[in-house]
């Protein structure tokens, strides 16, 4: 970001002086180790990895870093995500990975973030601080992230989490599924200590393709996340990707779906999109 900014922007000023440049290693340059298909029936989803975040400006990010939410641009020429590093004092960072060209990805705020969303094109809005806190934008295809706007207010777009019949008739389809290939069946495990839940749906633009999360769970402890993806209209049913044990990194909250239906996940200090096709 170009040092001009904070005199145009006092209120960035504090903050910029934190920001760095993200690190990533790009999926794209081991592709065919990276990529993988995976095939049920009447349904393929191809899973390849896009970005691993190594380091913030010089600092290596911890072993406990992970990603906790994210968002594609409606045009697939970004995503843009929130993180978290306990051992750096991290709680909400936000991050820009531009997946074309050298798919460097950039630190937009270093803290903090409450918000965040695609406000226009190529327009990444989000808020941040306590208190009134702070409303910005930025170019986010620009070579060095510039501020648009930036101003002292609270003003954000309302967070809609949408119920429908549809997505509920989703969900239990999804869940029968679980129990049957888990043998569950009402969902009362028979070869396991173990329950699994469908826990959460994302649909996908469309009537065509959902994502389901899905966990296992005993006593309040929560294990093996596992991402699938379902084709609505014969309900077949296909895992994506998946973790073992108590891991916190496959969150159901750091998953969406793009505008041309892929969809995208964050897996520990990693960035995945899968794309789905029916056969």
């Amino acid at each position: 970001m170009r040092p001009a900014l904070a005199g145009k922007q006092p209120i960035m000023r504090s903050a910029l002086s934190c920001m760095g440049v993200i690190t990533v290693l790009a999926a794209c340059a081991n592709a065919g180790d990276n990529a993988r298909s995976a095939t049920a029936a009447g349904l393929t989803v191809l899973t390849s990895s896009l970005a691993v975040i190594a380091t913030v400006g010089l600092d290596t990010v911890s072993d406990s870093a992970s990603i906790h939410r994210l968002q594609p641009e409606p045009d697939g020429g970004s995503v843009a995500f929130t993180f978290a590093d306990p051992a750096k004092g991290i709680t909400g960072g936000l991050g820009l990975v531009n997946l074309s060209g050298t798919a460097a990805a950039h630190l937009v705020w270093p803290d903090s973030v409450t918000s965040f969303w695609w406000s226009g094109p190529h327009q990444l809005s989000f808020t941040a601080g306590t208190g009134h806190g702070v409303r910005v934008v930025v170019d986010a295809h620009a070579a060095q992230l510039e501020a648009i706007e930036a101003t002292d207010t609270r003003r954000r777009p309302s967070d809609v989490y949408v119920t429908s019949d549809r997505n509920a008739a989703a969900l239990s389809r999804a869940q029968a599924f679980i129990d049957s290939v888990r043998v569950q069946p009402g969902g009362t495990p028979q070869e396991s200590a173990l329950r699994y839940r469908a826990d959460s749906i994302v649909m996908a633009p469309g009537d065509t393709f959902a994502a389901v999360h899905v966990s296992a769970g005993n006593g309040g402890v929560t294990a093996n996340p596992t991402w699938y993806v379902t084709h609505l209209p014969s309900g077949h049913m296909q895992a994506v990707d998946s973790l073992t044990g108590t891991s916190s990194g496959l969150p159901a909250s750091a998953g969406a779906w793009g505008a041309d239906g892929t969809f995208y996940y964050a897996k520990e200090q990693s960035i995945w999109r899968a794309q789905p096709r029916t056969h």
